[in-house]
């Protein structure tokens, strides 16, 4: 039985090996009468190859340029040419499509391995939101490299420790050729993008089905005319051997350049080849082996023969081992970034599934940072008896495992602080900002003659709208956030304009939440109003929600019982059906560009920065993201928990929404907190002429 292990320069024929670590063992394991022709590929002919410098190297790029074509190669040569390019989600992926020891990289506290590893960057992986691994392996022809092995045998030795010494294999030959690896990790900062990001790369990184095609030019032109590749961050990790200078070094490595290269890959390694792979083989294929054991066995008794370690056995369980020691060690890292930098991040909400959230002072942080180095070291150490004891990691005689010897990581993950929210866009025209949080004052509304169009402050309307709940004491009306209705609005809307509020007298909690946008349709509309019904393509245009109070009623088209402002019928502006029985809202934002007359966007977040439900004009609607976008943090007063997303105010014209803030409810607090049983539709939503029929 043979099979590979990556090439290192220290590695000699007939050198026992240990498959589990992938580290040599003792020199002439077993001897070789080398043939003739040791090695032949193509116009190469040497005994020993020279080995070229390993090629590193690491960059973060956007993707732009489109690639050339490549070369078809030469067809004096038989060449095996494997390409793969896929989508990985750890670490434990990435070892694994490298053909890495997994217990190397636990013992050396990094990925390892045979001299090709140290260009793996483990943090942009573990922080990336997309990454994908691209390899060619390209084996050329080569003759046998040897005609007669024999084992040879330590006197005096142990065979109980036959391992320790000689390993569970050896090596037997040398494949000659080349490998490409280039490792992408994309972090996107609008996480509404992550999938048409996705799709855009895995288009830009389709290699050619031959070499000599062009692949990717077509993504790369398309991508110039849509905003995908916006506020993202690109690192481009690449090694190679063999194939000598794959680029011009004037140019810079993106997408499209590591597609060129790993279809050009195999015409380069035609000239130009190396060793990239160590032939391993069995020590019971060799007939001298077998013949020595017996002798041993003859001699010592039936368990006197040489002992062969079968790592076989903790291929899955080693694999496991570090996948959590690589969680462990992000959670290290990230816990030694939140001791320098405490401004950057939050308490996680105390809850059921947290009872105990990590407290943001030096002396938890610091705890929980040594609780994690512990963890590591006895992974670490688990490993380590491994690679004495493989068949630890086998099932006992009643068919069950042993119990881990570390604590499952997510355990320690989920009560980590979460990050403060940060700008959705890196471009210099977006800004973020936490609004104040101070109660609305309903005794005195003020004018909107008085204030900017983008004030926080309500209008008179906007005032009534709200008016039988001002003043409850267990209610809080965020800002609101967008432009307030203009003399403009006023002679186009032709009266439609309306404030709204979507609470109910009972202020039954929200259970579903859906947004619609505006999709702009030529005819229907005239003069100044249609340019604002085309400017207002994808906007935000209907907040669509059900109540507990909804709870036996039929929903309508869209999953909800209620409507404010002007629903679509087109399925493909609506956002995805946010469950609040399964997710709290802890955080609202809203995006809009001052003095524009409408909300882009509106997202829903829960405590830990995760999106349940959102819509963004620039994302889902396919436009260009506008410029001078701000992005307002809506949350319960001074961000405590105890307070339930329960409705929204604002107002809206004939086409969009124009502002928005949250409404929301202290939970178990307050007066009037009944619910309705018979599901009847509010009076607040007739009242603003909103409610779907």
């Amino acid at each position: 039985m043979s099979f590979l292990a990556p090439f290192s320069s220290y590695m000699k024929l007939g050198q026992g090996f240990n498959s589990y670590t992938q580290e040599v063992c003792i020199e002439d394991a077993v001897l070789v009468e080398p043939n003739q022709a040791i090695s032949r590929s193509s116009s190469i002919f040497h005994p020993q190859v020279p080995v070229q410098p390993l090629h590193v190297c690491s960059e973060a790029a956007a993707p732009s340029s489109v690639p050339e074509k490549a070369a078809p190669p030469g067809k004096n040569l038989s060449q095996i040419v494997t390409y793969s390019s896929r989508s990985v989600s750890n670490m434990a992926d990435i070892i694994d499509a490298l053909n890495l020891s997994a217990s190397a990289s636990i013992k050396y506290g990094t990925v390892k391995g045979s001299g090709s590893a140290s260009f793996v960057n483990e943090n942009k992986v573990s922080q990336s939101d997309v990454s994908y691994i691209i390899t060619v392996k390209v084996t050329n022809e080569t003759s046998t490299i040897a005609d007669h092995m024999v084992f040879n045998p330590l006197e005096n030795m142990d065979p109980r420790h036959f391992t320790d010494f000689f390993g569970d294999c050896f090596i037997s030959g040398f494949l000659e050729g080349g490998e490409f690896s280039a490792i992408i990790s994309i972090k996107v900062n609008d996480k509404s993008k992550i999938r048409e990001v996705k799709a855009a790369a895995e288009v830009d990184l389709a290699i050619a089905a031959a070499p000599g095609l062009t692949a990717g030019a077509s993504s790369s032109v398309d991508k110039k005319k849509t905003s995908v590749w916006n506020d993202t961050e690109t690192t481009i990790s690449v090694n190679w051997s063999g194939g000598g200078e794959i680029k011009d070094p004037a140019t810079k490595w993106d997408l499209a350049t590591v597609v060129d290269v790993a279809s050009r890959f195999p015409h380069l390694v035609e000239t130009s080849a190396q060793r990239t792979s160590a032939i391993l083989t069995k020590y019971s294929s060799l007939r001298s082996f077998v013949s020595a054991n017996a002798t041993l066995i003859a001699k010592n008794g039936p368990t006197g023969g040489y002992s062969i370690k079968n790592y076989e056995l903790c291929q899955l369980y080693t694999m496991d081992l570090f996948s959590a020691y690589m969680a462990y060690k992000s959670i290290w890292t990230q816990l030694s970034d939140m001791m320098k930098h405490t401004h950057r991040f939050q308490e996680r909400e105390k809850s059921k599934d947290v009872p105990d959230p990590i407290a943001l002072t030096a002396e938890s942080l610091n705890e929980a940072r040594l609780f994690a180095r512990k963890e590591m070291t006895l992974i670490a150490d688990e490993n380590a008896r491994l690679i004495r004891e493989p068949e630890l990691s086998d099932v006992d005689d009643n068919g069950e495992q042993r119990p881990l010897p570390y604590t499952y990581p997510g355990k320690l993950a989920i009560r980590l602080p979460v990050g403060l929210p940060h700008p959705i866009s890196k471009t210099p025209h977006t800004t973020i900002t936490k609004t104040a949080q101070t109660k609305i004052p309903h005794s005195a509304p003020s004018d909107p003659s008085t204030s900017s169009r983008n004030s926080h402050k309500p209008t008179k309307e906007e005032t009534a709208a709200i008016s039988a709940f001002a003043a409850r004491d267990d209610l809080y009306f965020s800002p609101l956030c967008g432009d307030a209705p203009s003399l403009t609005h006023a002679l186009l809307d032709r009266g439609k304009h309306k404030a709204f509020c979507t609470l109910e007298p009972s202020l039954s909690a929200l259970t579903k939440v859906r947004f619609h946008a505006h999709e702009h349709h030529y005819g229907d509309l005239f003069g100044d109003c249609r340019r604002h019904s085309k400017s207002s393509q994808g906007c935000l245009a209907a907040i669509a929600f059900s109540t507990r109070a909804n709870a036996t009623a039929r929903p309508l088209e869209d999953g909800t019982h209620h409507r404010v402002g002007h629903p679509n019928g087109n399925l493909t502006y609506w956002s995805r059906l946010a469950d609040l029985g399964f997710a709290k809202v802890a955080k609202v934002l809203v995006e809009y560009v001052p003095g524009s007359g409408r909300v882009a966007g509106l997202v829903l977040r829960d405590a830990g920065g995760n999106e349940i439900t959102s819509w963004r004009q620039y994302g889902q609607a396919k436009v260009e993201r506008p410029k001078g976008v701000r992005v307002e943090v809506q949350s319960p007063p001074d961000g405590k928990a105890g307070w339930l997303l329960v409705g929204f105010w604002g107002s809206v014209d004939a086409v969009v929404v124009l502002r928005v803030g949250a409404v929301w409810k202290r939970e178990g607090g307050g007066h009037g907190g009944g619910m309705w049983a018979d599901g009847s539709e509010s009076e607040v939503s007739r009242s603003v002429g909103s409610s779907a029929r």
